[in-house]
């Protein structure tokens, strides 16, 4: 079986579906990841075979333009001023950019990139002539490609988000704005037309998904490649606290937001021990830190997270699910996604506190840090979590489903292990 992957430019949404390429080609099938080129790397990396023909805008820069645009009409929430989209350092004055201009000009080459994407992945289609797509929340590519080869699509959700969402700030991607589709002689594309959906996020937290059928799936975290330290074998004197703060938010919003220092310091005056895991630029904006906190750049999380008890992060759907596979408690200080019913969704099963990273208190920070640490409350809700998802089947457990799915287009969960 020839399987393809369709994947964004945002690493956080396509690296829940790693685990299941490398089930696939362990089952001895073929896989391939049609990625933008900056991806090309990562995908390697993961132990995948990238084709690296797609395109599309820069969402990083696109959250800029918009934060930029907040500034200049006043409603920005963010502390001090924006950034210039273009270089991601903080601007002196707001006439140094001309959002209005360089936004009419980013849409304009937003279209001609997405249109150019959905002609290569057609190309890709016809040329390598997949039995089966897999695609991204910001990938819907791979759904036009399984259309015209007439074959199966299934949408890979990395948790927490939905087929179905109805909030513009969740529903971001799934979508055919070019209308490419209908100009490859298909059928005009809407979400509602998903069929499956593998979805990672726990049953107290699950995504609304519409008439698509759910395929639930054990997550198995990854986040890059990296060795363990030493350090991390022996079993820490007191709690250990892992501050996390993602390299999307540093480029979207800049290396200095208060709430990560203010997580910091609550760390801190827990007692436990604080490991930081932030860029360079992060720690260097944060100044002089506690004494006693241990810093790690580039270290991927999923080597970290079963040693701590907690960890306090900055809300992105795909830290969510690596706190709740390792069945520890969580504070969520939610930045890119900053909705009530997105934090609504992470505290459901009790594993979780959610605030706004914008507008959270230092008291705030330190109450809810207290909390997770202290009320074994969270600590019996997150293991609940973590049991549940284990009970999940596992990647490979799909495999049989996929194979049968591509061969008769129809899912038979039964041929995949089921909880309990």
């Amino acid at each position: 079986m020839r399987a393809l992957f369709t994947v964004s430019d945002w690493a956080g949404h396509y690296f829940c579906m790693v685990p299941l390429g490398w089930a696939l080609q362990a089952a001895g099938h073929e896989v391939r990841v049609a990625c933008p080129p900056p991806q090309a790397r990562a995908v390697a990396g993961a132990g995948l075979t990238p084709v690296p023909v797609l395109d599309g805008p820069d969402m990083t820069y696109c959250t800029r333009l918009m934060r930029y645009q907040e500034a200049v009409d006043g409603t920005s929430a963010l502390p001090g001023p924006p950034l210039h989209p273009a270089t991601g350092r903080p601007v002196a004055s707001l006439g140094e950019f001309d959002v209005a201009a360089e936004t009419a000009r980013f849409w304009q080459d937003a279209g001609e990139r997405i249109l150019r994407s959905y002609d290569a992945a057609v190309r890709l289609g016809h040329a390598w002539r997949p039995d089966l797509v897999v695609h991204d929340m910001m990938a819907p590519e791979g759904a036009l490609v399984a259309r015209l080869a007439d074959v199966p699509s299934l949408y890979h959700s990395a948790g927490l988000f939905g087929a179905a969402e109805t909030e513009p700030v969740l529903e971001t991607g799934l979508e055919d704005p070019t209308g490419s589709f209908a100009r490859h002689g298909a059928r005009p594309w809407s979400r509602d037309q998903i069929e499956y959906v593998i979805d990672p996020s726990p049953a107290q937290s699950l995504p609304p998904h519409g008439d698509a059928l759910p395929i639930p799936v054990r997550p198995v975290p990854y986040n890059g490649v990296g060795a363990v330290p030493e350090w991390l074998l022996d079993q820490p004197a007191r709690q250990r606290v892992c501050v996390l703060w993602g390299y999307s938010a540093t480029a979207m919003y800049g290396p200095y937001v208060p709430a990560l220092r203010h997580a910091v310091d609550a760390a801190a005056a827990s007692g436990a021990e604080v490991v930081l895991t932030a860029s360079e630029e992060q720690v260097a904006a944060l100044g002089e830190l506690p004494p006693g906190v241990r810093v790690l750049t580039g270290f991927p999380v999923q080597l970290l997270l079963a040693g701590c008890d907690a960890v306090i992060h900055h809300g992105g759907a795909g830290t969510v699910m690596n706190a709740f596979a390792a069945g520890i408690p969580q504070v969520s200080l939610t930045l890119g996604i900053d909705r009530p019913v997105y934090r609504e969704r992470i505290v459901r099963g009790g594993a979780a506190v959610a605030l706004s990273a914008l507008a959270a208190t230092p008291r705030e920070i330190q109450d809810a840090v207290a909390s997770v640490l202290d009320d074994g409350r969270f600590r019996d809700a997150a293991r609940a979590v973590a049991s549940g998802l284990t009970d999940r089947p596992a990647p490979a457990d799909l495999v049989p489903g996929l194979e049968r799915l591509a061969r008769t287009g129809r899912w038979e969960p039964a041929l995949a292990r089921t909880a309990g």
